[in-house]
């Protein structure tokens, strides 16, 4: 009897060891997961933090990773307006844990059928094509939600509108961001004289506090009868006849289709890349990212005794990257893309990177449409393991300047991204119902284990690609974290190869480039801003880049 007393006070002797130690563990777990931007289960990286919270809520309910984006970018339409709307399109790289598989969901806009004659003449010169009806695209954002929510999506499609919805209807204060914007002397006039100066302005000053009141029924409407309500609706019908000028019709709307597509691969030594094919540009970041992967760059190439020829071949690599730009454009087939990602053509391009910058006819660079700045990104992952990267876009700041009364919707400019850099627009049979190519590339980075993931996208417009790219090198290669590899300064290249670079950028290094023969130009008025997520050892880094006021959200 006393021998199996004492078997039993030995079992539970050994159970309460074992609850202890792994009470201790799960502390010490909670504890390294600890941070400004940590987190141990889940995060939403939005470029604001009132909409990366929107998000987190979504995922705290018990929300999926696209059931936190979707709502974070409603909220960014009201946020950031500028950038980002139901007016616009979108592109996800989508990460399925369970089965291990990356789905790209292309909701990018599209061309009407029947495009109006002056679409021709507004192209160029720079600084054209102006604000107006005629460049807007068939909006795909909604039906991409909407493939997206039910593909991946675990709550209801009505809750993720919910929390847009009541700030649409009850307002709130300014944001810092959109108000540093209209107030910018290139903008104020433009936005205060055009449809949507009412919704901003009172008088010629600013509005204390920003509310839709139309596009909340708008977003009610949509979020009680489906999406459908705006592609063959009534939203539909008051859409069309607002934007008189344009050449979209009901037909247009009802006829648009989403196209769910099989991501561009890239191996980056322990990590696959996914990211979108065409009309992203996502095989340029491929292509860049697989040049500079030859060079095995580690954490002490950005020393200082290595830092200056690590950024001339990262410069050298955007360079021939944009040589394949305006061919891409023309590209509508999967093979070409692929052979962009070979590793043979990787080599050939590493063999002509020497210790000197070139003329443009040495990368096959050839004459480039004008930069352009917008755009907005999020990312996402949820406490499974699914991720999303989502990148949209109403194109220009405030897209087409555009405001339908009646819905509360701001239109897009895509059809401007058809403009070449001659300022001539292609012809309109090769274009109808096509879609304009994008520096938009959401992409998803998964290591072989598994246990390693980074969500990454930017805005920017032009400089999505050089920012993307820095960034994912920043992370992998020169070992930052997540935090560090987006608030570094950043250079771009743009697409005549002129330097730009960021203030507060390494000056050693500027002068070095120039000495090689690089040309500098100007600093960047208005830098492209990343959202980023590092999964790894069971924490979650979520990044919201300072450049654009953003802060993450997660639990």
């Amino acid at each position: 009897m006393k021998t199996r007393r004492s078997c039993c006070c030995v079992v539970l002797l050994l159970v309460a060891v074992l609850l202890a130690v792994l009470t201790v563990l799960l502390l010490l777990w909670r504890v390294r997961c600890q941070g400004d931007n940590v987190f141990p289960k889940a995060a939403v990286a939005a470029d604001s933090q009132r909409c990366s919270e929107i998000g987190r809520n979504i995922l705290l309910e018990g929300g999926s990773a696209v059931d936190g984006a979707i709502a974070a970018l409603l909220c960014t339409s009201l946020v950031n307006p500028q950038s980002v709307g139901i007016g616009g399109g979108a592109i996800f790289t989508i990460y399925n844990a369970s089965t291990g598989r990356v789905t790209v969901i292309n909701a990018r806009e599209a061309a009407p059928w029947n495009l109006k004659a002056e679409v021709m003449s507004g192209c160029g010169p720079f600084p054209k094509p102006d604000s107006g009806p005629q460049w807007i695209a068939v909006p795909g954002e909604l039906r991409g939600y909407k493939e997206a929510h039910q593909k991946f999506g675990k709550l209801p499609w009505k809750s993720l509108f919910e929390p847009s919805i009541k700030l649409a209807e009850h307002g709130f204060p300014f944001p810092e961001f959109l108000r540093n914007l209209s107030l910018h002397p290139h903008m104020y006039r433009r936005l205060k004289n055009s449809a949507l100066g009412p919704l901003f302005f009172k008088g010629d000053d600013l509005r204390q506090n920003v509310t839709y009141p139309q596009l909340a029924k708008t977003l009610k409407t949509i979020a009680e009868q489906g999406p459908e309500t705006f592609y063959r609706g009534k939203i539909a019908q008051d859409l069309i006849r607002d934007i008189q000028g344009s050449s979209i019709t009901l037909q247009d709307l009802k006829n648009y289709r989403v196209s769910v597509m099989e991501p561009l691969t890239v191996s980056l030594g322990d990590y696959t890349m996914y990211t979108p094919p065409l009309p992203s540009r996502g095989a340029i970041l491929g292509l860049v990212l697989n040049v500079l992967k030859g060079f095995k760059f580690i954490p002490e190439s950005m020393g200082q005794r290595q830092k200056a020829q690590t950024y001339h071949r990262i410069i050298e690599a955007l360079k021939f990257g944009n040589g394949q730009l305006s061919r891409t454009i023309a590209r509508r087939h999967r093979s070409d893309e692929t052979d962009l990602l070979s590793d043979e053509f990787a080599k050939l391009i590493q063999q002509r990177i020497d210790n000197r910058a070139h003329e443009p006819e040495y990368y096959h660079t050839g004459p480039q449409a004008p930069d352009k700045y917008g755009t907005s990104h999020v990312s996402a992952i949820d406490k499974d393991g699914n991720a999303v990267a989502v990148t949209s876009s109403i194109n220009y700041l405030f897209g087409s300047m555009i405001f339908s009364n009646s819905t509360g919707v701001i239109l897009n400019n895509q059809l401007a991204d058809f403009c070449a850099a001659d300022g001539t627009f292609p012809d309109f049979k090769a274009v109808a119902g096509q879609q304009p190519p994008s520096s938009m590339t959401p992409s998803i980075l998964i290591s072989k284990s598994k246990e390693s993931l980074m969500v990454v996208g930017a805005s920017g417009g032009s400089m999505i690609i050089s920012a993307v790219a820095q960034v994912i090198m920043n992370k992998l290669w020169f070992g930052l974290d997540m935090t560090g590899a987006i608030q570094k300064q950043r250079l771009y290249v743009n697409g005549s190869n002129v330097l730009r670079f960021e203030n507060g950028f390494d000056e050693e290094v500027q002068n070095e480039m120039k000495e090689r023969g690089h040309v500098k130009g100007l600093p960047i008025p208005l830098p492209s801003v990343v959202q980023g997520i590092y999964r790894s050892s069971g924490c979650v880094e979520a990044v919201s880049d300072a450049r654009k006021r953003g802060k993450s959200a997660g639990y």
